[in-house]
């Protein structure tokens, strides 16, 4: 796991001087990320897009530019974002789901490459950009394990062109449709690359219907590790599996990847305040400043997200239930243990780089968190 104790100084004094909740980045620890990703695809002609719903916050997508990555967006927004950060149309691919049509001709009119998702939209495009080239989100009717919200690539998921419409593509194709990628994504927090590889396979044989394919997109799911005892996906065997579905191809082919939570999930944290330390029935209870409305992912997916105490990082031996400040359940974690808490301690919830801000929301009428980035020991204010 990232020790980010080696920054615990720089953060209190952050908290001492702006107070809390706030999220914190580290920019080394993206970097580093995106080194793994190209020392592992080094083989491949491939390209990397970040997933920018992850953590759309500019200065992250600068550190991504900078690193000479691309990006996925999927919204209007994201795409204005990205051109504003600097991004050329060219390093934007559109993956929506279930888009307004007017979505779809704001992407078109800029020159954004997309993705479609659904046969029902070929009439619209036919009619009004017949001369568009687009991409196929297929749904390789791959079921993996793990929390079933973020698995997007199953028979009953909504993402995604079902393999077994190729006549219907088929026909559009006669009447003048024109295709040039495919894409899929099998999920989110993929723990093993065999599960990953069904979907390769699926997309590798549904392409050889197609002879005008520029690239083949196959998403992300890549694991992280939340807990200590997680193990990270093994890049170097799917690289090499993708390697031999290549060689094998009967032309030559580009893979594209959008790794989102891969790159920035360890990269930051959100730091609270404890309003009170509370005695139950049978347990303890540790009530911070924060909720659901900042961090989500434990009550929405059930995620584990590490948790210590900032101001006290000394051996975990007490237990606490760790719960935030709405009128709602918004549980952090169950009977997890920590080093003695008290009111006014920081706690530290480690896995906050993505989809954390990104899903936060204003709910009880409570603003939301500040965000800062650290860069070379020195932290700036990136909040929006």
């Amino acid at each position: 796991m990232t020790n980010w104790l080696k920054h615990q100084k720089l953060l209190l004094d952050l908290v001492a001087q702006n107070g809390t909740p706030v999220y914190v980045y580290d920019q080394s620890i993206v970097e580093t990320q995106i080194g793994k990703l190209k020392q592992a695809f080094k083989k491949l002609p491939y390209d990397i897009h970040y997933a920018m719903k992850a953590n759309e916050n500019p200065a992250i997508l600068k550190i991504i530019k900078e690193q000479q990555l691309s990006v996925d967006a999927v919204s209007i927004n994201e795409i204005k974002n990205a051109l504003k950060v600097g991004f050329r149309p060219d390093q934007i691919i559109y993956t929506p789901s279930c888009p307004d049509t007017q979505d779809l001709k704001f992407a078109f009119d800029n020159h954004i490459h997309t993705h479609i998702g659904a046969t029902e939209y070929f009439d619209f495009i036919l009619k009004n950009y017949p001369e568009k080239k687009i991409g196929l989100r297929i749904n390789p009717g791959n079921s993996i394990g793990g929390n079933q919200k973020i698995a997007t690539g199953h028979v009953n998921s909504k993402f995604g062109i079902p393999i077994t419409q190729i006549d219907i593509i088929k026909t559009y194709i006669a009447l003048g449709l024109k295709i040039d990628s495919l894409h899929l994504h099998t999920g989110s927090d993929v723990k093993n690359w065999q599960d990953l590889a069904r979907s390769v396979d699926a997309i590798f044989d549904f392409a050889r219907h197609f002879d005008t394919l520029k690239y083949i997109d196959l998403g992300s799911g890549f694991k992280v590790k939340y807990h200590q005892d997680d193990v990270e996906i093994d890049l170097k065997s799917y690289a090499e599996y993708i390697q031999q579905k290549i060689a094998g191809f009967p032309q030559p082919i580009k893979i594209k990847f959008e790794p989102g939570k891969y790159l920035v999930s360890k990269a930051g944290v959100l730091l609270v305040k404890v309003n009170v330390v509370k005695q139950g029935f049978d347990k303890k209870f540790i009530g911070v400043n924060s909720g659901f409305h900042h961090l989500i992912r434990p009550m929405y997916y059930d995620a584990y997200h590490d948790i210590i105490n900032l101001s006290h990082p000394d051996p975990a031996t007490e237990k606490y239930d760790i719960v935030g400040v709405l009128c709602e359940e918004d549980t952090f974690a169950h009977d997890r243990l920590l080093a003695p808490t008290k009111k006014n301690d920081t706690l530290m919830i480690k896995n906050g780089g993505a989809y954390a801000y990104s899903m936060s929301s204003e709910y009880n009428l409570r603003d939301k968190p500040k965000e800062f980035l650290i860069h070379q020991n020195t932290i700036q204010d990136i909040t929006l």
